[in-house]
């Protein structure tokens, strides 16, 4: 097991009430973390957070970043203690 914060933004805020929490989950991977995540916050959070044709990260006006500000993709691998941060893109120009 290992431990990875989640701090939320925006949309996912307002699905979780909370700014940041943390998750025991059993293994080192982006799966893991949205699947810890979806199972707690039901199916508000799975349709944000999730594709449901690929079962990726939704990446339609959302963005994952770990701590080094690195965009998170479902395969990636987790350190434990690592922070990943949710939000809902901005567009612009």
């Amino acid at each position: 097991m290992i431990t990875i914060h989640a701090q939320y933004q925006s949309r996912f805020r307002e699905i979780t009430r909370i700014e940041k929490e943390s998750f025991e989950i059993p293994e080192p991977t982006m799966a893991a973390l949205a699947a810890a995540i979806t199972g707690k916050y039901g199916p508000a959070m799975t349709a944000l957070l999730m594709d449901e044709e690929s079962k990726s990260l939704n990446s339609r006006g959302t963005l994952y970043l770990n701590s080094k500000g690195q965009r998170m993709y479902i395969e990636d691998s987790l350190t434990d203690g690592e922070t990943v941060f949710f939000m809902v893109g901005i567009a612009g120009g």
